[in-house]
């Protein structure tokens, strides 16, 4: 696999990653998605013989159906792997666009500094600056495309349904209503795309994006696919 400039394909348990570099040309990573898993298909990976998973991470673009579509057809021509499921590091401009249109979503540019707090009645779009020592607080829903280094707080004061959606891995704090969780010592690990909400067990769990469904139905209709 030395010779594969624009995938690259690691293990981990329960399965595979394969990360397509995101300055690619499509077409190259096609070519070179043909040549790996014909390879792979030949050594069947290790010898195992049951059904192999892939999750697919296309880092900073966002692949359209059409080339979500080329790819699973591309991998899953062999029947022993399959996709699992494909994600980026990114949220499309439609995702976007259709938060901020929402009844009760305020757009936010602040920067927050040490010592200031904002409370925002209803959900947000954040965009700006949470620097450490600073606390953006929401009745609602917290979507975040902008800086989180300080605390960011969904649900407040008692809201379970609450979510937070984006990269918190320079926040010192996450809060949706009364759960707390520090990430100064964290392993946690974000991207643009990660959830934070309270789980069945009224703790807060993380996921992704694509897993919105499971998560918040209501939420995941009101918004459509991320």
């Amino acid at each position: 696999m030395a010779d594969m400039q624009y995938v690259v394909l690691k293990g981990h348990q329960g399965g595979y990653q394969l990360t397509l570099k995101q300055n690619a040309a499509f077409s190259a990573i096609i070519d070179e998605l043909k040549t790996l898993f014909k390879k792979l298909s030949q050594e069947q990976i290790n010898g195992e013989k049951a059904a192999v998973g892939f999750n697919i991470d296309t880092q900073n673009r966002l692949l359209s159906v059409t080339e979500k579509q080329q790819v699973q057809a591309l991998i899953e021509q062999y029947p022993q792997f399959q996709v699992e499921r494909i994600t980026a590091d990114v949220i499309s401009k439609t995702t976007a666009q259709t938060l901020k249109e929402q009844e009760n979503i305020h757009l936010n540019r602040m920067v927050i500094r040490s010592g200031q707090e904002v409370k925002i009645s209803g959900d947000v779009l954040f965009i700006g600056t949470v620097h450490p020592g600073g606390i953006l607080r929401a009745t609602g829903s917290i979507y975040s495309i902008g800086r989180i280094e300080g605390i960011v707080h969904a649900g407040f004061p008692a809201s379970n349904t609450a979510i937070v959606v984006g990269d918190l891995s320079r926040a010192s704090q996450v809060r949706i209503a009364d759960s707390v969780d520090i990430l100064a010592d964290s392993k946690q690990k974000f991207t643009p795309r990660s959830v934070t909400y309270i789980n069945d067990l009224h703790l807060l769990d993380y996921g992704e994006l694509d897993q919105l469904k499971t998560i918040r139905p209501k939420l995941y209709n009101q918004i459509g696919e991320a």
